[in-house]
């Protein structure tokens, strides 16, 4: 009898030259566009006397700005409001959690404080407001997650909060502030939530959440029960950097970062993980995770639980998942937009290359996979050529930040083309 593995990549094969030169012609090819571009961060504020003030204050450097995370949120009125974070690397910030605007300025589209100019936290003098937010998530239930890790530059001014907001009022709804037993201050530095809503409308009320947030310079990962508003700390060995992958190259420029664990994805079941100074990819069962017991008396307990999938030939920053279970990342060195289910072995062989212009895609700091109202899936990316600004070659008179989108009707229908000599077509096991 024959595997069923087998057949089912067999069949990919025979549908995939179905589309091939013939009576229907070549199947047109599906690739990521360029939503928006910045050369230079404008930002926008709410009056004259307000961007004279940060000026003066030192809070208003322009060249030190650098976007790093994206999510849309499609209105009922058709329209998509687009946010970004520009965490507080440095000083010049000010703020940190901004929306897109339509007003195009000198070097590409102005910004605007989210979800007002008071809310941010210059100098990190005021812990009620943001100090420096990293990513963020918005669920099904119309929120929005914000990790802020209390931290600019190297100083932990704030402690790291999750912040929810109500997105059809742009009101906080809930503020938690991680314990001193999670985190070690001005050596931790909380960066990615990735949310699972475990009661989702229209039946659940959105209070069963679990958020899982990565810890990338102290190494570990800390796990927050909405429902009972506590939080505590796992640490495993591959949440660690891997010291032969802390050197990267991207487009030829090269730049040491040793950060540990960074992209995290979850399919209900398990918890999909890398470091970025990684080219490894990791799982954790949830049921493990989930359980605040067993980790009451030790973060690196159940060492057994956690697996190493298997590598790829590159590292790789954010990552996303779709509704059936393909994980998306861009690979540094070649660049490559790949694609792997998790129903099938992590090796090259199961990746299917998407394609894409690869300098539109030199460091991709913020990855999502986003439902339309129609009910279709996109992936949308954040790409800042992070290696020029270690390097210190950025140039503001060429294009540096880009907000991109892709389709994936084409990835979950079941066959993709690959644009890489070693692939096949290959179908995405759903």
């Amino acid at each position: 009898m024959v595997p069923l593995r087998i057949l089912v990549i067999a069949f990919s094969l025979t549908l995939a030259q179905g589309y091939g030169a013939g009576a229907g012609g070549p199947r047109p090819v599906r690739t990521v566009e360029t939503l928006t571009q910045w050369r230079q961060l404008e930002f926008g504020f709410p009056t004259a006397q307000d961007r004279a003030n940060a000026q003066a204050a030192g809070n208003l450097v322009p060249e030190n700005g650098t976007p790093i995370d994206v999510q849309p949120q499609y209105l009922a009125n058709g329209q998509t409001r687009l946010f970004t974070t520009i965490p507080r690397f440095v000083t010049g910030i000010p703020y940190t959690l901004a929306t897109v605007s339509a007003t195009q300025g000198r070097n590409g589209p102005l910004i605007q404080p989210y979800p007002s100019y008071a809310w941010h936290n210059a100098n990190g003098e005021d812990c009620e407001r943001i100090t420096s937010a990293f990513r963020v998530a918005i669920t099904e239930c119309n929120q929005m997650w914000v990790i802020d890790s209390g931290v600019i530059g190297t100083t932990q001014h704030c402690p790291p909060q999750l912040l929810q907001f109500d997105l059809s009022t742009d009101r906080l709804l809930h503020r938690y502030r991680f314990p001193n037993n999670t985190y070690t201050p001005s050596a931790s530095l909380f960066i990615t939530p990735n949310v699972l809503v475990q009661d989702p409308p229209p039946r659940g009320t959105c209070s069963r959440t679990m958020i899982y947030v990565a810890d990338v310079s102290f190494h570990g990962l800390v796990v927050y029960d909405h429902q009972a508003q506590t939080s505590w700390r796992a640490e495993n060995r591959f949440m660690y950097p891997d010291p032969d992958n802390g050197k990267h190259t991207i487009a030829g420029e090269s730049f040491f970062l040793m950060d540990g664990l960074f992209a995290l994805n979850n399919d209900k079941r398990n918890l999909y993980f890398h470091p970025l100074a990684s080219a490894s990819e990791y799982v954790v069962p949830l049921s493990a995770l989930n359980n605040q017991e067993n980790w009451a008396n030790n973060p690196e307990a159940l060492p057994e639980q956690f697996t190493l999938l298997g590598r790829r030939r590159s590292e790789c920053a954010a990552s996303a998942i779709d509704g059936r279970n393909n994980v998306y990342c861009v690979t540094f060195n070649p660049i490559k937009l790949f694609v792997w289910n998790v129903n099938s072995l992590y090796n090259p062989r199961s990746f299917g290359n998407l394609p894409a212009k690869s300098d539109e895609l030199q460091f991709v700091s913020g990855m999502k996979v986003v439902r339309t109202p129609e009910g279709q899936e996109e992936l949308w990316l954040l790409s800042n050529r992070f290696q020029k600004i270690s390097a210190g070659t950025l140039n503001s008179n060429e294009v540096n930040f880009r907000i991109l989108r892709r389709k994936l009707d084409d990835v979950q229908g079941g066959v993709f083309f690959s644009n890489d000599e070693d692939l096949s077509n290959r179908l995405v096991f759903n």
